[in-house]
């Protein structure tokens, strides 16, 4: 076939491979978030008017609402960016024996679902937690120290807890790749201590601490479930919470939609600048080209520079491991009351139970997984590919609209299901099918960001050589490309499953009453204040989240 038939036939392929998922996520995203938007922008008659957010706007207790979300997502950035500064210096300065396991640490937030850490903190901070009951019986007090739970520190150091690693991952990646040269030369003009940190090393910095920065904040700034827990009710509720609370206890929708109209326009606006950033950035995750390191051991032989050093990683134990582990040891304890009758793996069996509502919950969460997959797989190949490819004007256009549900919480979205199909003869918006595609929407981008980077670095002679044997677009792609992208496609996949496991806030808002997931059951069970269950069902999520991102870990090990 001659270059130029090939390339016109190429590009109707490519239009043609284009529609499918331009018609997916015209059905289940665009048109649900339009429903939303249109929905602030309706008024009572039905036409256009800005009335309802003018209202919303000028509510006082609705600009309290979007005021509070602000001021937490700040101030939870600002607290993990410090606590994650410590950890990316000694990442990128120093090797240690463990320094592997606390690197592992740094994909918590990837790894770990949100009701999970929300589990953790109620078991190892609250009232009768870990903590409380240990200071008690070491202190001789009658009451609990810490009272953390149900306020705006906790909602704090739950964010704190969730996102720091992200900024020790990100600052610590750029940081390994500053020259020593520099730090060197400023010490020999004078230079050392804070003054070094501050005028040479802190503004070399400032790409990485920006976008984790951004990145975090928006991250916070989407917070549903820690919120709705950990809030403790409506004096810390968000924008995402308050959205949830409108449209689904009190059945407002209209007010929904205009409140979610001010959250997904902030939201996405957040989600611009944090792409600016980033994009301006030269730093990478990838620290095997760093500069030589020295051992930590020579810094904890200084005691001035050592005990910050090992009292930072001890915070870390304290911060990260425990309340995990806390979720597992309570729940293969038996109790009477609030105290521990010994060890026992009853919660375990009423979750294996055939007739057992529990283990429906962790067959529904495994089939919408298994589901979730299944979609967003090949759309995320698809669009990566079309993405990677730029056969027609307009890709890059395109290429940001197809990312655009990263920028849109999905409490968001469920809210556009319930508004968009409400009018269907069945009922789609409360039904399973909804929850596997709200999944799939917010699952797909992970699987495009997998994929794409495989495609873009196929050498361009590839293509071409295949060309020249005759083969035609298809036979391209099935044959060359795809068998080169296994181990991107099986991390997108474990993305996508571990995505779809933990996710809880769409399936919170479009869940039909008689259908459970792991983290809905998670979530009821700590409302009824069952701990053991919630942390025998929590250990389960857990696992399964755990092996779905040990496939990643193994995959990139075996890539590296």
């Amino acid at each position: 076939m001659p270059a130029t038939r090939f390339r016109e036939a190429g590009g109707g392929a490519t239009l043609a491979l284009a529609a499918v998922p331009l018609v997916f996520l015209a059905l289940f995203f665009y048109y649900p978030l339009g429903a939303v938007l249109s929905g602030g922008l309706t008024g009572a008659e039905g036409g256009f008017s800005l009335g309802r957010l003018a209202r919303v706007l000028g509510d006082p207790y609705y600009l309290r609402i979007i005021g509070f979300t602000f001021q937490q997502a700040l101030l939870s950035t600002i607290l993990s960016v410090a606590l994650g500064l410590p950890g990316a210096w000694l990442l990128s300065r120093y090797d240690f024996p463990l320094k592997g396991v606390v690197r592992a640490l740094t994909t918590v937030p990837f790894v770990l679902p949100s009701i999970i850490v929300v589990l953790g903190f109620v078991r190892f901070f609250g009232n009768n937690g870990v903590l409380n009951s240990s200071l008690m019986r070491l202190l001789g007090l009658e009451e609990p120290p810490l009272r953390v739970l149900y306020s705006f520190q906790a909602i704090l150091l739950a964010h704190a807890f969730y996102n720091f690693p992200i900024a020790a991952r990100i600052v610590a990646a750029l940081w390994s790749r500053l020259p020593p040269s520099t730090e060197e030369a400023a010490r020999s003009l004078g230079a050392h201590g804070a003054g070094l940190f501050f005028r040479v090393t802190l503004p070399q910095l400032s790409p990485a601490l920006l976008a984790a920065g951004a990145l975090i904040f928006i991250f916070c700034f989407l917070s549903f479930a820690v919120v709705l827990v950990l809030g403790g009710g409506p004096r810390f509720s968000t924008l995402e919470v308050e959205v949830y609370r409108l449209a689904r206890v009190s059945l407002d929708l209209p007010a929904a939609g205009a409140l979610a109209l001010v959250g997904a326009a902030l939201s996405l606006g957040f989600l611009w600048m944090y792409l600016r950033l980033a994009s301006r950035s030269s730093f990478t995750e990838d620290l095997a080209g760093a500069y030589g390191r020295r051992r930590l051991a020579e810094l904890l032989a200084r005691p001035a520079a050592g005990l910050p050093a090992l009292a930072y990683l001890l915070l870390l134990a304290l911060l990260v491991l425990a309340p995990i582990l806390t979720v597992v040891l309570y729940s293969l304890q038996a109790h009477s009351g609030w105290s521990a009758a010994g060890w026992s793996l009853g919660w375990y069996r009423r979750l294996a139970d055939p007739g057992g509502v529990y283990l429906g919950a962790i067959r529904n969460s495994l089939l919408f997984g298994g589901l979730t997959v299944a979609l967003s797989l090949p759309l995320g190949t698809l669009l990566a590919w079309l993405a990677a490819r730029r056969r027609f004007p307009g890709a890059g256009l395109l290429e940001a609209a197809f990312m655009l549900p990263l920028g849109v919480s999905s409490v968001i979205l469920g809210l556009g299901y319930l508004k968009a199909y409400q009018a269907l003869p069945w009922r789609f918006s409360g039904s399973w099918i909804a929850v596997v595609f709200a999944h799939t929407v917010v699952a797909y981008p992970f699987v495009v960001r997998a994929v794409s980077p495989v495609l873009r670095k196929l050498p361009a002679s590839l293509p071409e050589a295949a060309r020249s044997l005759g083969a035609g677009p298809w036979q391209l792609f099935f044959r060359v490309e795809l068998p080169l992208l296994k181990g991107a496609l099986i991390t997108g996949a474990a993305f996508a499953f571990g995505i779809s496991v933990g996710e809880i806030n769409a399936t919170l808002m479009l869940s039909p009453p008689g259908v459970l997931t792991m983290p809905l059951a998670v979530y009821r069970l700590i409302g009824s204040y069952n701990f053991t269950g919630a942390c025998a069902m929590g250990t389960v999520l857990m696992l399964a989240c755990f092996l779905a991102f040990l496939a990643i870990e193994t995959l990139g090990k075996e890539r590296r």
